[in-house]
């Protein structure tokens, strides 16, 4: 399986800007999107049906895009931090993390940020 997820500029007609948007508009959009998963997740379970599995898929979809900018928003931080790996290096701290819990992994996931 293979994805194809974006860093998203702007959306004049929605007036969202996630270049100017700080980190507390993007924690109240993460607020709402993980509000809108857990409303499709509920959904999916009392009905399992497809159009239900789509709609839940759809917002976890939205999810990430949040997360895809918040974490955008740090890497931006981090180059005016003059810390040009941060993102990397937290990532791989974060995987040496979960080995010392004891998880195993079943696949990876690569994310390429072009610039």
């Amino acid at each position: 399986m293979k994805l194809m997820m974006h860093v998203l500029k702007k959306n004049p007609k929605e007036k969202l800007d996630n270049e100017r948007a700080t980190f507390d508009m993007l924690k109240d959009k993460l607020e709402e999107e993980f509000k809108e998963v857990v409303q499709a997740i509920d959904d999916y379970c009392k009905c399992k049906s497809v159009s239900n599995l789509i709609l839940l898929v759809g917002e976890v979809f939205d999810l990430i895009q949040v997360c895809i900018a918040l974490l955008y928003k740090c890497h931006r931080r981090a180059q005016d931090h003059e810390c040009p790996t941060l993102i990397y290096d937290v990532n791989i701290t974060h995987k040496n993390k979960l080995v010392a819990r004891g998880w195993i992994f079943k696949t990876g996931i690569e994310i390429d940020i072009k610039e």
